[in-house]
């Protein structure tokens, strides 16, 4: 089998290579991969002066009880496993006993407990000279390889399957002996590199996989069904951190903290070489048909995705069994769990997949915290413990928001959009933590490497957030949720979640607006804590360091009070005072590229906030004067912090970027509020929407009354039950088998005029209805109209709401432009509610306006106008003409001299 790899190997000469890393720079290249002792990551970090050649190299300190093995792992692409393949790397440690080494893999052989590929370690020389460096190596692998064959099939049986292994790694087995210890790594060199893909491509094409190999696989490894059973789409051991991919370079995507990545096709050689060097997962759309050239690349896959391009509806059941079908069917090398996010019909969709995403709103929308935890928590509870539970955050302003925004921008001249409000996506990440995820997938439909000063913002905003997440990661994982926790002064939500001796308190601001955020800047919050608690110690984890809290008394119990809060705040309550020292070293790891993102964060907030400030008061925009002050102190605060963060206070600087960062909110709150004239009418701006002031600045005439034309929907008064006869106002029902629903002209009770349109839902099941999409009802549609390309649009209505009492219920307010991601959501309004959206059309469209009835409850709607942007200046001024029985004859000659 071997001696074939390297009679194919011999017919590519393109195909022997060679790599060399100087281990010089950041990020750390090697990683802790497995261990027989416990062992545990200390620090991880690079030495500035410390390597063979005077310069950087890379230090692991680990700390490990007794054993004989700690694996540090660098991976590289995939190649064959033959003797020309060598390996060299320059070692020091103050004790003698590290080898270096290769790690193989055999993709046709899982193992029994991981459902992983099978992977052994080939050992080159041993590191003797301790305390200074040396060069070990390792080649010639092709006869210990035997041996570890030979071993496997004494394990797993004499039919195992260990054909096409392949090198995924040089390793380092840095154990000698129990205890602290510390290894210097630097200048490793691979040579006689043969590509797996490269060996692959030289194989005859297979235009199906052979069905006696798929026999002997399915005998010598459990059958996929089995597997199956067992097997998990996300790690137990952590929240799986996962971004929808977008061309981003996996190496770059994992130094932001991410551990997978989505794929919106099937993955490519390419791809899973990529994969399998950073160590990173995939969850992709499975293929039409298996491709054998990929079966050696396979690890990297964790599940097959469910649903891309399509709506896990009620609906699309029918299609979904199918494809889960087709994807239980696979041959064993390509079996996988499967995940996907349905939208509703949760119970129809359980027996089809082993995991879940359920997708958080739309921030911009404004559903409140309780409801967003209430609908997450709700979600949780159906699936249970039938399937994982995994969370969708969207990592970028609204798609259509932010495209009528760079219209917008294009169209006028002004600065495309720059900004992106993370703290709302923060915010529903630290809600989603709540319910104890098994992993989180943050949306996404741009690429964050696109080098645009708004991708450069959302990836340090990612970094930050995934640092947040992985530094409370260990007591997370397999908490359970309780009840939320009272607390008062500063408008704050308090989540709790228990495990073992731990309770972790995840507090988050109830301050927002849409997608804006305000954090507790100058006020308090005091957390309202049981009897039981008052003898415990409670830490803050804030400043990504263990800061240990005052309890005061109560006559119920105990407080813990926390000044100026931050956006989100992480506190540990436990009875055991040694935890500290523990949450300090789970700290320490991301401390230092937490404070430079969030420093970095912040200095790019004030910054761009003073600017607009300054761009608004030259247009002569509002009567507020800036809070220049406020943003004065705000950059002061942050060239304090500088220092400190340089001389490795991470503690210190990010308490001061925090501060300055809850400034710049304020400042940027008050700035929305002087762009948007028409609040507290229920509006939607596209600008506002997505967080792009630069561009609000300059559209800012549009907020008047003046410039606007007719009312271009000659139905919109709703006066005539005519409205609902055919080619007019329409509506469409769901869900009638669990709700009683109509839509009526009602002559009484209307704003103006004659009538207006009532739309009503009522439950027919006992338990309540739910929100969101799952819970729509009916759908009110009025006439449509064309609308021009590149034309602003204003539609205004007037509705009033009754009921709706249910999370994320009431009436959804849009229109076919910005669709339903751009629409608000109307509640508690027994009043006539006036609701304004402006639009700006990309191409030429029809138009309609779109009301939604989500839950149990009555809306009314009347007035419904929509009016395009007709300036005067666009207009020709009227001649002054006359009468012509009043007007003179003159000569053309006459009439040119004039």
């Amino acid at each position: 089998m071997i001696l074939m790899f390297g009679l194919i190997a011999l017919s590519l000469p393109s195909a022997q290579s060679q790599l060399y890393d100087s281990l010089d720079t950041y990020p750390p290249r090697w990683h802790l991969a497995s261990s027989d002792c416990d062992a545990r990551v200390l620090t991880h970090k690079h030495l500035p002066d410390g390597g063979f050649d005077g310069r950087s190299c890379e230090v692991v300190t680990t700390i490990a009880s007794h054993g004989s093995e700690i694996v540090l792992a660098y991976p590289i692409e995939p190649c064959v496993p033959i003797d020309g393949l060598t390996a060299n790397l320059s070692v020091m440690s103050a004790r003698a006993g590290a080898s270096v080494g290769f790690r193989i893999r055999f993709p046709n052989l899982l193992d029994r407990v991981t459902h992983q590929p099978v992977a052994v370690f080939v050992y080159g020389a041993n590191y003797n000279n301790a305390g200074k460096f040396a060069a070990i190596g390792v080649g010639m692998i092709e006869r210990p390889l035997q041996v570890k064959i030979i071993a496997l099939r004494n394990e797993y049986g004499s039919d195992a399957n260990v054909e096409d292994p392949y090198v995924d790694a040089v390793v380092v087995n840095a154990y000698t002996g129990a205890g602290v210890g510390s290894a210097r790594l630097d200048e490793l060199r691979v040579d006689g590199l043969v590509s797996v893909s490269d060996v692959s491509k030289a194989r005859k094409p297979i235009s199906e996989f052979d069905p006696v190999k798929a026999n002997r696989m399915s005998e010598s490894a459990t059958a996929p069904a089995e597997i199956l059973k067992s097997a998990t789409v996300f790690p137990n051991n952590k929240i799986t951190k996962v971004l929808q991919y977008n061309g981003e370079p996996l190496a770059w995507v994992r130094s932001l903290g991410f551990d997978a990545v989505l794929l919106s096709k099937p993955p490519t050689a390419a791809i899973l070489n990529e994969a399998i060097r950073t160590r990173m997962m995939i969850y992709a759309p499975p293929p039409s048909s298996p491709e054998p050239a990929l079966e050696t690349l396979l690890s990297p896959i964790a599940a097959w995705y469910i649903g891309h391009n399509e709506a896990l509806d009620a609906t699309g059941h029918e299609n979904a069994e199918m494809s889960s079908r087709r994807m239980r069917g696979l041959p064993p090398p390509w079996a996988r769990p499967i995940v996907g996010a349905p939208s509703e019909s949760f119970s129809n969709y359980i027996p089809l997949m082993d995991a879940m995403f359920f997708d958080m709103p739309q921030r911009a929308r404004g559903v409140t915290a309780d409801e967003e935890a209430s609908e997450l928590t709700r979600f949780s509870r159906r699936v249970g413990n039938r399937n994982q539970v995994a969370v969708g955050i969207s990592s970028e302003p609204g798609d259509r928001a932010m495209s009528q925004s760079e219209a917008i921008a294009d169209a006028i001249g002004a600065p495309r959009p720059a900004g992106f409000r993370w703290h709302s996506m923060w915010l529903q990440t630290m809600r989603a933590i709540e319910v104890a995820p098994s992993a989180v997938l943050y949306r996404s439909t741009r690429s964050l490497a696109s080098g645009t000063e708004l991708d450069n913002e959302r990836s340090m905003s990612l970094s930050f957030v995934n640092r947040v997440t992985s530094m409370i990661e260990p007591w997370i994982v397999g908490a359970i949720a309780n009840s939320t926790l009272p607390t008062t002064g500063a408008p704050y939500r308090c989540g709790r979640l228990t495990k073992g001796d731990v309770e972790i308190l995840v507090l988050s601001t109830t301050a927002t607006r849409g997608s804006e955020v305000l954090a507790g800047d100058g006020q308090s919050v005091s957390i309202e804590l049981s009897p039981t608690d008052a003898k415990k110690t409670v830490w803050r984890m804030t400043h990504f360091s263990a800061e240990r809290l005052t309890l005061e008394a109560t006559t119920h119990g105990a407080s813990v009070t926390i000044v100026s809060p931050d956006v989100a705040e992480v506190l540990v309550m436990s009875s055991d005072p040694s935890m500290g020292g523990i949450l300090n070293q789970s700290a320490m790891r991301f401390a230092k590229q937490a404070a430079l993102d969030r420093w970095q964060l912040a200095s790019d907030s004030v910054r761009q906030t003073r600017d607009l400030w300054k761009t608004a008061s030259s247009s002569r925009i509002g009567r507020r004067a800036p809070p220049f002050d406020l943003i004065d102190v705000a950059g002061r605060t942050l060239a304090d912090a500088e220092p400190l963060y340089r001389a490795g206070e991470t503690d210190a600087s990010m308490r001061m970027a925090r501060r300055a960062d809850a400034w710049a909110l304020r400042s940027q709150w008050q700035l929305s509020e002087t762009l948007m004239p028409d609040w507290p009418r229920v509006t939607s701006c596209p600008p506002i929407d997505c967080g792009a002031p630069e561009v609000q600045i300059a559209w800012y005439p549009l907020m008047q009354d003046k410039g606007w034309g007719r009312n271009l929907l000659s139905t919109g008064s709703l006066d005539s039950a005519t409205v609902l006869d055919a080619n007019r106002w329409r509506f469409g029902k769901r869900l009638e088998g669990r709700a009683k629903s109509e839509v009526v002209f009602s002559t009484r009770g209307s704003y103006a005029g004659a009538g207006s349109l009532i739309a009503r839902s009522t439950s027919l099941v006992d338990d309540s209805l739910a929100g969101g999409y799952e819970g729509t009802i009916i759908q009110v549609r009025s006439p449509s109209i064309k609308i021009p390309a590149g034309t602003a649009v204003r539609i205004d209505a007037l509705v009033r709401t009754l009921g709706f009492g249910g999370p994320h219920q009431g009436l959804l307010v849009y229109d076919s432009v910005g669709g339903q991601e751009m629409g608000v959501l109307v509640r508690g309004r027994s009043a006539w509610t006036p609701v304004r959206l402006y639009r700006h059309t990309l191409a030429e469209t029809d138009l309609s306006v779109m009301f939604e009835v989500i839950g149990e409850g009555e809306a009314m709607m009347d007035e419904v106008e929509v009016r395009v942007w007709e300036p005067a200046d666009a207009i020709p001024p009227e001649l002054p003409f006359r009468p012509i029985s009043n007007t003179p004859m003159v000569s053309e000659a006459e009439s040119t001299k004039r």
